[in-house]
């Protein structure tokens, strides 16, 4: 059975407990979350020390694992047993052997939980595609992926009225321009906000208390570079240092945006959209935001333009790596030589 978030909220709020759940997905989040909130479900507040068992994918034994899903209940009609990072690929046969006999006939009274927090679920071998096929047989398997940037903004309404704030859909939506899409991060952030703000959260608010992502703070050095306002560009770039900020996500983060911006360019100069980019690299662009932002300041930019600030990023890649010279002047010197970069003409 294939179980997405709508599907597998359903499936706890109704307690039909499936034998064997796969939670796996982009979101760490959601992951998180779901995981913990089938454990809580299954087993009843105060008897957890008899019925809820949470072994570590990297150290259990299969002997361990079919010990803990064999016991009987204590008290309630089901166990829950829950495997943290669990790396399928790395079973040697006999474990996977016994680990598919266990699933082709588990019990119904234990509810199995794979959690693939960190560790994936490659199904590239056919073994992997067959493990994969039985848990969709005898369980569910469950993809938590990011959510849409709207489901965000709802989620950050709702998260609010929880604590008996008002937030509107655009201030949402200015949050999440500033502070990313990671949802766990997001929920600190709104927590913060909740905290701060005596009802009705402003985009001020936002400002005042939440911590700018790295790439948002990279959009804004950019859009800064593009009016030629430098001061709000060493601002940024001095905030980013006063935090610790390592000098290579700093630059990642800035090559990431000028290389999404070039890959726009290409794909507007040949006469496609936005949907085309998506297309063309569908795991670097599951937010819409992203791409409306990489075609809006790529029209800024003539292609060599673009280029040429590729090529200084490098180099400033180099010169980080390999020279002495203090870090800082080194992006420094590179906001100026990305300003006269933008100059050069088609």
């Amino acid at each position: 059975m294939k179980l997405n978030e709508k599907t597998l909220w359903k499936n706890i709020k109704s307690q039909e407990f499936l034998p064997v759940y796969l939670i796996k997905g982009n979101e760490p989040y959601l992951k998180l979350n779901y995981s913990n909130l089938l454990a809580d479900s299954v087993v009843p507040a105060g008897l957890e020390v008899f019925n809820y068992h949470k072994l570590d994918g990297e150290t259990v034994t299969m002997n361990e694992l079919v010990e803990c899903v064999e016991a009987l209940p204590a008290m309630c009609e089901r166990t829950c047993v829950l495997v943290h990072d669990l790396d399928f690929e790395k079973l040697s046969d006999p474990d996977r052997e016994a680990l598919v006999e266990l699933l082709s006939d588990a019990p119904d009274t234990c509810t199995l939980v794979f959690w693939q927090d960190t560790v994936g679920f490659p199904q590239k071998t056919k073994k992997m595609k067959e493990m994969l096929a039985l848990i969709d047989e005898v369980g569910a398997v469950v993809d938590l992926d990011a959510r849409t940037r709207q489901d965000l903004v709802k989620f950050i309404v709702s998260e609010c009225k929880k604590s008996d704030r008002v937030i509107s859909p655009y201030t949402a939506e200015y949050l999440l321009d500033n502070v990313g899409e990671d949802m766990g991060n997001l929920v600190t952030e709104v927590e913060k906000l909740c905290n701060f703000a005596e009802r009705e959260i402003s985009e001020a608010d936002v400002d005042a208390v939440c911590i700018r992502s790295l790439e948002a703070t990279a959009f804004q050095m950019i859009d800064a570079l593009l009016d030629n306002n430098f001061d709000r560009v060493f601002q940024a770039l001095s905030i980013l240092f006063d935090m610790k900020t390592e000098p290579m996500m700093i630059l990642g983060a800035l090559v990431s945006t000028y290389s999404d911006m070039y890959r726009a360019k290409v794909v507007a100069h040949e006469g496609g959209q936005q949907r085309d980019l998506k297309k063309l690299f569908p795991q670097a662009y599951k937010s819409d935001f992203k791409l409306k932002n990489a075609f809006r300041r790529a029209g800024r930019f003539s292609m060599p333009a673009l280029r040429k600030s590729l090529e200084l990023l490098a180099e400033a890649d180099t010169k980080l790596k390999s020279t002495s010279e203090d870090h800082r002047t080194v992006f420094e010197k590179l906001m100026i030589e990305l300003a006269l970069a933008r100059r050069v003409k088609a």
